[in-house]
């Protein structure tokens, strides 16, 4: 299997610059993933030198759109498919990340089934962890 740290984030996101919030996808395995992204001053969804708390969410969903779309091109061998977010739930923000902050990010597959995911999303700051959700989404499909 390919190591997902030398792939180009946009074969496994659909979002492009300047609404992509993911960098590289770290590691995966069928239930887990782990996303880095370092928001940028350009970036959207910044204010005051901060990512936005939807800024904060939309990266969460990205994270988790990298682990599908690693699955669809990598294991399964077929398109990257759009995806939607359904539900946010038990969305946790102790702080928010500065510019030029390297975020880590592990999604934590806990369900899925006729192209709907659940997911614990935890984002990290080093060791500290600034988010947390559950995100449930769905993917458009053929």
């Amino acid at each position: 299997m390919i190591d997902p740290r030398d792939i180009d984030i946009s074969e496994l996101v659909l979002q492009q610059p300047p609404f992509r919030f993911v960098d590289r996808l770290e590691s995966y395995t069928p239930e887990q993933a782990e996303v880095s992204f370092t928001p940028g001053e350009g970036n959207l969804l910044m204010e005051d030198g901060c990512l936005c708390a939807a800024g904060v969410m939309e990266h969460m969903a990205q994270a988790n759109a990298a682990r599908l779309g690693y699955y669809c091109k990598y294991v399964l061998r077929v398109p990257v498919d759009i995806g939607y977010i359904g539900q946010i739930r038990s969305f946790s923000l102790s702080r928010l990340p500065k510019a030029g902050e390297r975020m880590t990010t592990t999604v934590l597959l806990r369900y899925e089934m006729f192209r709907v995911s659940l997911c614990d999303i935890t984002v990290r700051s080093g060791e500290e962890v600034i988010a947390t959700a559950n995100i449930k989404t769905a993917t458009k499909g053929d």
